[in-house]
């Protein structure tokens, strides 16, 4: 499932394919009630989900602190632009800096 469900070596993993119509808040919500029903603690956010745009992809992206204090970075796919996005950046032509 979408959910990651423990490992038995003090893990956890989940299957993506799973959570096509899945939002980052719903999954992260979801996190949580499974974390306090088998560990009794929360899950600690430290950024909420935010949609960030790459090129023509969109994802939504999340910071959360494991049982050690490591950040996880948690991204979901959520779609493609369908016009192209310019980059804002001008090709550099070699020339300005001085020597």
């Amino acid at each position: 499932g979408c959910i990651p469900r423990p490992s038995g070596d003090g893990g956890a993993a989940a299957d993506g394919t799973a959570c096509a119509l899945y939002q980052l808040r719903e999954w992260m919500d979801d996190l949580n009630d499974l974390s306090v029903e088998t560990f009794g603690r929360t899950v600690r956010v430290a950024l909420g989900p935010t949609k960030r745009i790459v090129g023509r992809e969109v994802y939504e992206m999340a910071f959360v602190y494991d049982a050690d204090g490591t950040l996880l970075e948690l991204l979901n796919h959520s779609g493609t632009l369908g016009q192209e996005v310019e980059s804002g950046w001008t090709p550099w032509d070699g020339r300005g800096f001085v020597q």
